[in-house]
């Protein structure tokens, strides 16, 4: 009886409360069709270039046969015709133009760049074309200007066009009448070097498929399926798929495509790591007709031939209607369903918006349409009512702890040290949560499905800084009596050191809590329906209300609570991801190991990777930095009765780490072998890697559990918040206000404080609400550049304070600012990993601001209790 129950609870919180079928992820219907030419109806152009610029949707040339068919004696016609078009409503509109192509031509290969719409090779009448030209739509004029581009090293045709980073890359098509395996790239920055050839495509290929997506760990360019020409019969048509890693220079085999082969099809990257491919010709067709071709060619008056041909290319079935995207993580490929029309091949889709458009194309053999396909991206959401209600509790729970807590605000002391008497394991959970933002809550997991566990050290460090922080800062910070770290830098060099150190903190922090703020309201805008700005606001005015009441206090008790939470509904996500997986453990961990998602150790000496070495060298620096000398951190350390309660604080707060280290890890694993072995369930209209988690929330939990680890989310965002409001609102007051005010009140200075936390809270929600404008790969990697660049330097004026006695004022002065100087030259000018700005930021501050504290002479105030040396 026990067991039974034990399986029914299983099978129900098992159960997802929602289920996306793969087919319902785009909708189809016609949004237009090409206008009419010379006043006859347009029977429509296969491998025509496509792109959007400047608002438009451009089709130009392509080839097809006006008259007759081509096995009836007709003649293939290429074209110098331009349509553009304009969406109206949720149709397209045909706008006038009145340019033309240079030249006629078709089957070349075509990409939208943010500069226009570049067009590479192609052929007509003549043969393969090597032109290379950009055309961008004047609205003004009405016409399309045309600019040249460098010419191809050899012409070419049916070869296939992607760009990423200002750089276009070129892959395979056919040259001469052979199929070739070139594989170019061009510089838009630098049109002067020309197009610079790379290593060959695997195998000589035309007519494929892909594009350049994410691969987790950086971007490559993606290749499927096409064809090849073969000498001395039909050709090959292939389902093989390859993958060049643009970082790291080197192809690598991927899942092939499903059947027998594809050609011709129509591919495109779309979301943050899915390719999404159309159409495109099995080959078993066209395969009979070249046979036949080619008999015909030593018997060319066979009547049974000529009628056998005729035959089957008057009854060709039609191109293949599959809809198939490829997740370039897990490297599996996924139906979703069928094109609603007829398979539509030699074109190209083009992303524009929320939708996808196939313009015209081959549907038979020497068969067009002047038909545009336009697909629409869905992005449901999946948060029920009680999932909503959840939430609500959460933000009104977080009100009350904030009036609650006002009611003991006296003085600047209650509001920023909380009174000295928080119990130390709540500072504990505080300085743990303090760290344990929404960035780690959704970044990690992310990062851990999209890649490996090479990251896991990084938050390792924090165990291994502790005892450095508990023997050398906090005795510190506790003998002055501080209220900011700062104030530890005035007494040791002067009140310039300590001003600038104040500023760099405060300019830190203002960056930090946008992206705090943005990454869970994307995340959550595509799951729960709240969009970008409501999430960013509703946060805000929350946090805000609770800091500028309660103070620290109110902030660590809120983290308290939102570090139950978090840990809570991560260890649930973790318990019920296994029972939705298939298959035993023994073949989880091979497949794992055969995808490298294991490695947590890489000893080689790169230092633009995470290597172990980068982890571990720029982690330590970085971890140093923020929990022997970033206020956020510091704070807390004064908020308990004494430092044996702070040092004790400290390690529950770095101990908690590694518990909720493999936590994290392990759901972004789990989340890989799910996705893996369900690969319709991912939503192809995620724009951003970060939502794979939420996603998986909201989709495969059930209802009220998912909205309890969503809840989770606003939890870790907030609390990185407020933390981050209330330190600000510390050294704007203490370090720089009260100096030169010393004389007011008590309670000016509270009230001073106040405003600052308020104001300070509506800055960060307006730098978010900007940065919501802006996309960025890894909002993870974007919060470790700001930590490492602003951080670095000024943990080294501590280091300098602390361990040396030669060290002065104007020395470190002078230091921090060449390393900040130095700091943005290894970010401009050098590939070195990000994790390491923190270590050069530490190391050069060190460096600098002793050699100029030499030049500058001993320092002329009593170091007494101010160096480890003179306790």
């Amino acid at each position: 009886m026990k067991k039974a129950i034990v399986a029914l609870l299983i099978t129900l919180l098992c159960t997802p409360a929602f289920a996306q079928k793969a087919e319902e992820q785009i909708v189809w219907k016609k949004g237009g069709q090409l206008p009419a030419v010379a006043g006859k109806a347009n029977p429509g152009v296969a491998g025509a270039f496509v792109g959007v610029d400047n608002g438009v949707l451009i089709v130009a040339g392509g080839a097809n046969f006006p008259d007759k068919l081509p096995w009836e004696g007709g003649k293939k016609a290429f074209n110098r015709d331009i349509f553009v078009f304009r969406k109206a409503g949720d149709s397209l509109q045909s706008v006038p133009v009145s340019t033309q192509l240079p030249q006629a031509v078709a089957y070349g290969a075509s990409v939208s760049t943010p500069e226009g719409l570049v067009c590479a090779g192609g052929e007509n009448e003549g043969g393969a074309l090597k032109s290379v030209f950009r055309l961008n739509w004047n609205a003004e004029q009405g016409t399309i200007d045309v600019q040249s581009l460098p010419d191809l090293p050899r012409p070419v045709s049916n070869a296939l066009l992607a760009t990423a980073n200002g750089r276009l890359y070129l892959a395979g098509g056919e040259s001469n009448g052979q199929t070739v395996a070139d594989f170019l790239m061009l510089d838009l920055n630098n049109l002067a070097a020309g197009w610079q050839k790379l290593p060959d495509l695997p195998l000589a290929v035309s007519h494929a498929v892909g594009g350049i997506q994410s691969n987790g760990d950086g971007e490559s360019f993606f290749i499927f399926g096409g064809r090849s020409r073969n000498a001395t019969g039909p050709s090959t048509f292939h389902t093989e798929g390859f993958a060049y890693d643009i970082k790291k220079h080197h192809w690598q085999p991927r899942q092939p495509l499903p059947g027998a082969g594809l050609s011709a099809g129509t591919g495109l990257a779309v979301g943050s790591t899915y390719i999404l491919v159309v159409s495109g010709d099995d080959g078993s067709t066209f395969r009979q007709v070249e046979e036949v071709s080619r008999q015909l060619a030593a018997s060319p008056d066979s009547d049974t031939l000529l009628a056998q041909r005729s035959r089957l290319l008057n009854g060709h079935p039609g191109f293949g209607r599959g809809v198939l995207f490829y997740n370039t993580i897990t490297d599996r490929w996924t139906h979703l369903g069928d094109f609603p029309g007829a398979g539509q091949v030699t074109t190209t889709a083009v992303r524009w918006g929320n939708e996808i458009y196939l313009p015209s194309g081959e549907i038979k053999a020497g068969v067009r349409t002047p038909e545009i396909w336009q697909g629409t991206l869905l992005q449901k959401t999946y948060f029920a009512w009680l999932d909503y209600g959840v939430l609500v509790m959460y933000f009104l729970l977080m009100i009350f702890i904030g009036w609650w807590t006002s009611r003991h605000q006296h003085s600047t002391d209650d509001f920023f040290r909380g009174g000295e008497k928080i119990p130390g394991w709540a500072t504990g959970l505080s300085i743990f949560g303090a760290k344990l933002s929404a960035i780690t809550f959704i970044g990690i997991p992310a990062k851990t499905y999209a890649k490996d566990w090479t990251y896991f050290f990084l938050l390792m460090t924090i165990v291994m800084v502790m005892p450095f922080v508990i023997k050398y800062f906090i005795p510190f910070y506790r003998r002055i009596n501080a209220t900011s770290a700062y104030e530890y830098l005035e007494k040791r060099f002067n009140y310039t050191t300590r001003f600038l150190g104040a500023v760099l903190y405060i300019l830190l922090q203002l960056g930090r809590m946008g992206i705090v703020l943005l990454l869970p309201s994307i995340a959550l805008s595509v799951v729960t329906g709240i969009d970008v700005v409501t999430g960013i606001v509703i946060m805000s005015v929350v946090s805000i209300f609770y800091t500028v009441l309660g103070g620290i206090e109110a902030v660590i008790w809120t983290e308290v609570v939102q570090v139950i939470i978090l840990l809570g509904g991560a260890i649930l996500t973790l318990v019920l991801i296994p029972f939705l997986l298939e298959g035993d453990w023994q073949s989880h961990y091979q497949t794992l190991k055969n995808y490298d998602k294991l490695t947590v150790f890489d000893f080689s000496f790169d230092w633009q990777s995470s290597t172990f070495w980068v982890v571990i060298i720029g982690g330590f620096s970085l971890n140093l930095i923020q929990y022997g000398a970033d206020q956020t951190v510091v704070q807390r350390y004064l908020t308990t009765k004494d430092q044996k309660t702070a040092e004790d604080s400290l390690r529950l707060g770095a101990w908690l780490t590694v518990p909720s280290t493999i936590i994290f890890f392990a759901i972004g694993t789990l989340l890989y072998l799910y996705y893996q072995q369900q690969p319709g369930m991912v939503n192809i209209a995620l724009d951003s890697q970060d939502t794979i988690y939420p996603w998986f929330i909201v989709n495969e939990l059930p209802v009220g559990i998912a909205g309890l680890v969503i809840t989770a989310i606003f939890a870790a965002a907030m609390g990185a918040l407020n933390g981050s409001v209330n330190c600000v609102a510390t050294v704007f007051t203490n370090d720089l206000f009260r100096p030169f005010a010393p004389n007011l009140s008590e309670k000016t200075y509270l009230r001073t404080a106040r405003w600052v936390t308020f104001l300070v809270g509506v800055f960060g929600m307006v730098v978010a609400l900007l940065m919501a404008q802006m996309k960025a790969y890894s909002l993870w990697d974007q919060f470790n550049v700001i930590l490492g660049l602003f951080t670095g330097s000024i943990g080294g004026v501590f280091m300098l304070g602390i361990f040396t006695t030669r060290a002065n004022g104007t020395g470190v002065v002078a230091g921090l600012i060449l390393s900040t100087v130095f700091q943005y030259w290894i970010s401009q000018y050098t590939t070195l990993n990000l994790l390491m700005y923190a270590f050069t930021g530490l190391v050069s501050s060190l460096l600098f601001g002793y050699i100029f504290s030499l030049v500058f002479g001993a320092p002329r105030k009593s170091l007494a209790g101010l160096t480890i040396h003179e306790v």
